[in-house]
């Protein structure tokens, strides 16, 4: 906002045409200085126009005028803008055709359906999961859920159970240690449920009496979208991978393995380890915590009598371990 003096020296610019600072200052009573910072003050916004470039006087331009002179270079730069903003608008518009029609055919397409709805998603595993009369397959990378979310899912894989349907799980070996994973998979495996793990589970995914597969599209790290496919060949291939995972996974209940019965999680640590390897390395390329790396670490060097982590590399290979 202008300043009071400025206020002043306007009013006594527009009564008063060709004035000079020496006499708006004599006439309202403010020192030069004063008056020739207000001058500034109006000259920057167009309100004062001197007369001359060798004339100290000076007169008076209306607002109107002076706002004119202050935003048409804003209003041409806007114009521009909205023009810009216009182009891009009509070529966006111009794909919007091609892309529903895209995605009408793919939604169309009886062999692979794209679901990006998180929560329809779940209400076609509830569906596809309540009419399986044969088996179950199911691949589930990642840490273990909540146990609430246990508690509802037990239930739902005991009646499968009940009614004759196999199951079989993949988990990832990290699971092992999550309490209420472990407690759920007991008491699925006491009603005939089959669990095994792998120290790596690429994709979840769910393969339902070899008729329908879902399976996470995993574009990044937050895309819950998941993909329905419906035809037999991919299905076919979809199993076989799962069988072939299956034969290569550790049982998920089972105690600590002798030197004969390293689980899958332990030949990956123990190879780590002789490459030379960080714990915290080995930690985050297994998906598993420190803590269970170095107890990990601990065991296989009890089990083989070795002073350090490089005489344990040596043992292990002469023993058959690696």
């Amino acid at each position: 906002m202008l300043s009071q003096v400025s206020l002043d020296v306007y009013r006594f610019a527009v009564t008063r045409p060709g004035w000079t600072a020496a006499e708006a200052s004599e006439a309202l009573g403010y020192t030069s200085r004063m008056v020739d910072t207000a001058i500034s003050e109006l000259t920057a916004r167009c309100l004062l126009l001197q007369q001359a470039s060798d004339c100290p006087s000076y007169i008076a331009v209306s607002p109107e005028v002076a706002l004119a002179e202050l935003v048409d270079p804003d209003e041409r730069t806007l114009l521009e803008l909205r023009g810009r903003i216009n182009a891009r608008r009509r070529e966006m518009s111009a794909l919007t055709p091609a892309y529903v029609e895209a995605r009408k055919r793919l939604a169309a397409d009886p062999t692979v359906e794209v679901v990006e709805d998180k929560e329809k998603v779940q209400r076609v595993l509830i569906e596809y999961g309540r009419s399986a009369t044969d088996r179950v397959l199911i691949a589930r990378p990642g840490p273990g859920a909540n146990a609430d979310i246990h508690e509802e899912s037990v239930e739902k894989d005991l009646d499968l159970l009940r009614s004759g349907v196999r199951r079989q799980t993949l988990y990832h070996a990290s699971t092992r240690d999550h309490v209420p994973t472990r407690k759920a998979v007991e008491t699925i495996t006491a009603a005939g449920g089959q669990f095994r793990t792998l120290p790596y589970v690429p994709l979840r995914t769910l393969i339902f009496d070899e008729k329908v597969a879902v399976v996470a599209r995993d574009l990044h790290p937050g895309d819950v979208a998941g993909l329905v496919v419906r035809d037999p060949n991919l299905i076919r291939i979809f199993g076989l991978l799962f069988e072939f995972a299956w034969g290569l996974a550790e049982p998920f209940l089972t105690d600590n393995p002798g030197r004969e019965d390293l689980t899958s999680t332990q030949r990956a640590v123990l190879t780590a380890l002789a490459a030379g390897h960080s714990d915290e390395a080995i930690a985050r390329r297994l998906g598993i915590s420190v803590r269970t790396c170095r107890r990990h670490i601990a065991w296989m060097l009890e089990e083989l009598g070795a002073d350090s982590r490089f005489q344990a590399g040596i043992k292990a290979h002469k023993a058959g371990w690696i």
